[in-house]
């Protein structure tokens, strides 16, 4: 035991004499240095080189990624042309619409004038209108009549409205004197505007509507009738003019020369 605390004794003094940690220092730095020049030469040796084939992918590769940036750069500039010019031809359409619709209303207007036969003795169906109110099934119904022909008197007669619809799944007819009060009564000698307000049942479909105006005999002209139908659809929700609309299923029926047929 005392042999060993001798030893350890005389170690220690060697270190106490010989120790200096500059040279700790020194030999460290020298161990790193070489060890990072070996590892650098490691990696140098399995490291891939730069041959003349990847630089021309790489080349290859730079130019595509361009071309596509490219391509996607026109692309946009052309969707962005397509969109503006998408919305000119809209405002364009709009505006050929409106003015389409109102060279109709005038066209029908005319037709009937220049093609008084298609008349119950000069007696026409201007317009015909459905216009839903606030509350639900409730509109308000408004009728133009004209005259075509000059005259010195006034036409006089009544129209009569059915509203055609169903009603849990059955054909039902509503007259308009059973929705409303108001007659239709009309007497006039260049225009006349009749309006009524109606409540239609809750259960009700409006499919169609039939008018039929009746002239009445009278000084300078004869008892005759004009009939129209009406698709619901384009008296409620078409944006059609009412002069347009009104053209069609036009039935002329002359009282006289169905007497006289019967005769």
């Amino acid at each position: 035991m005392l042999n060993y605390h001798r030893w350890l004794d005389r170690l220690q003094a060697l270190e106490r004499q010989y120790a200096n940690p500059r040279v700790y220092l020194a030999a460290l730095c020298v161990v790193f240095f070489l060890l990072g020049n070996l590892s650098y030469r490691f990696w140098l040796d399995f490291a891939p080189e730069e041959t003349q084939y990847s630089t021309s992918i790489k080349r290859k590769l730079t130019l595509e990624l361009e071309r596509q940036i490219q391509e996607t750069a026109s692309k946009n500039l052309a969707l962005a042309i397509e969109q503006e010019a998408n919305t000119e031809m809209q405002k364009m359409f709009a505006q050929q619409l409106a003015q389409q619709k109102a060279l109709e209303k005038e066209l029908a207007f005319y037709r009937s004038v220049m093609a008084p036969e298609a008349n119950a003795e000069g007696l026409a169906i201007h317009a015909l209108e459905l216009i839903p109110g606030l509350v639900a099934n409730r509109y308000q119904v408004r009728l133009i009549l004209t005259q075509l022909q000059k005259r010195k008197f006034s036409l006089r007669g009544t129209a009569q409205l059915v509203f055609i619809g169903l009603v849990d799944g059955k054909r039902s007819e509503i007259s308009l004197d059973k929705l409303t009060k108001t007659k239709f009564d009309f007497s006039f000698q260049y225009f006349q505007i009749l309006d009524a307000e109606i409540n239609l049942p809750a259960n009700f479909i409006l499919g169609r509507v039939e008018l039929k105006a009746k002239v009445r005999s009278g000084r300078g002209n004869k008892a005759a009738t004009i009939s129209q139908g009406f698709d619901a659809n384009e008296l409620l929700g078409s944006e059609k003019e009412p002069g347009v609309i009104l053209e069609q299923n036009s039935q002329v029926k002359d009282n006289s020369h169905n007497s006289e047929t019967k005769r």
